[in-house]
């Protein structure tokens, strides 16, 4: 089994010559195959295109029309909102009517404003998250709470007033 090793390495050479218009015919198919590797990107660069415009398209024509006031969580919360407001509105013109300190009134008048103005900030959020359930109950809590300060308010006046009442009769 002895065998020159040169002699091994002479028929491996010989398999590696190759055909003389090898190298015209590789370049022909490589040439083949990157053409249809653009094509293929080219198409896929359209229709990810297309998506991206329609999507965004989508996304400003539903931002133009006002999302939330097209859903029904947003419409029932406007009305809520409103019948609060009024309550709100009509409990603080009969504090002011009632009340003979002006201290007072200009005390709940800056606790009412605050609460107001979280309120706003809280609505703003509403806008952008309509679908957020905390920020909704957030939302009437904050309501609730302002009015229910302006009832203990005129409760605590007709306490006092009653005792003044009484100890004018005395």
């Amino acid at each position: 089994m002895k065998q020159d090793i040169r002699d091994f390495f002479k028929e491996a050479e010989e398999l590696k010559t190759l055909p003389e218009n090898h190298r015209t015919e590789f370049l022909n198919k490589l040439k083949q195959q990157s053409k249809r590797k653009i094509n293929a990107k080219f198409w896929l660069q359209v229709a990810a295109s297309i998506i991206l415009v329609t999507t965004i398209g989508y996304g400003l024509y539903n931002s133009s029309l006002g999302r939330q006031e097209t859903s029904p969580i947003f419409a029932e919360v406007k009305a809520i909102e409103i019948e609060y407001l009024e309550n709100i509105n009509t409990e603080w013109e009969k504090f002011v009517a009632i009340a003979d300190d002006k201290a007072l009134v200009e005390r709940f008048r800056k606790k009412l404003d605050d609460l107001d103005k979280d309120y706003k900030a809280l609505s703003e959020q509403f806008q952008n998250e309509s679908e957020n359930i905390l920020i909704l109950e957030s939302l009437v809590e904050n309501l609730q709470t302002r009015l229910q300060i302006l009832k203990d308010i005129q409760e605590h006046l007709k306490i006092l007033n009653q005792k003044n009442e009484h100890e004018i009769t005395i």
